[in-house]
């Protein structure tokens, strides 16, 4: 079995960026961890959906993973990495399900990926239950959602319409002549993914002049 010694793992529910690590967030110092390098499809899949591994590949794991506590070991019962050669991810495990996953830090990342080189591809058995909602939504996204429609709905609510059309004109670069409360809902759904961030900013430059 290939082992990856000396680094760092962040794992929670969702699969987050380094980038998107907290403070308050309890990072492991692993001692060692078992590696695997599977297929493109299969990490993608892994990723994606709710996935049941198979009990044999997991007894094969079984307490292989050591993290440093203050200053004893400790165990974790089941954890390892994947990469397909692209990236790497650490997966933890619970009753055959993938639990919790963490991204490495982007120096011990390239280290991984190097070594990975002369790994060979492991078959991983597994069974997809259901397909993950909302997999690549970023740690705050789901709160900056909240406060764009609570704050829209706010100045719905006070029928400021000059406040709507600057915000229009400001994010979506375009003026309105239509219903402009049902058409504000429709384009930030439509166009979540380029806006959000720029509503949510001008929101917060708006509040802060009235």
């Amino acid at each position: 079995m290939n082992y990856i010694y000396d680094i760092l793992l962040n794992f929670n529910k969702n699969l987050y960026e380094v980038y998107e690590w907290n403070k308050t967030d309890e990072i492991k110092h692993i001692r060692k961890i078992p590696l695997f390098k599977i297929s493109n499809d299969n990490l993608f899949n892994i990723l994606n959906n709710k996935v049941k591994l198979d009990m044999e590949f997991l007894n094969k794991v079984y307490n292989k993973t050591d993290f440093f506590i203050k200053n004893k070991i400790n165990s974790i019962e089941y954890s390892f990495l994947v990469t397909d050669g692209r990236e790497v991810v650490a997966l933890k495990c619970r009753n055959l399900m993938i639990v919790e996953y963490s991204k490495l830090l982007y120096e011990e990342e390239l280290e991984v990926l190097e070594y990975s080189d002369s790994v060979r591809l492991t078959d991983i058995k597994y069974e997809i239950i259901q397909k993950i909602p909302n997999k690549f939504e970023t740690r705050n996204e789901p709160s900056i959602k909240k406060y764009i429609y609570k704050q829209i709905e706010k100045i719905i609510n006070e029928d400021d319409y000059y406040k709507l059309n600057y915000i229009y004109l400001e994010c979506f670069n375009k003026k309105i002549d239509k219903d402009i409360k049902k058409q504000i809902y429709l384009d930030l759904q439509n166009n979540w993914d380029d806006v959000y961030l720029k509503v949510y900013d001008f929101l917060k430059k708006i509040l802060l002049k009235y």
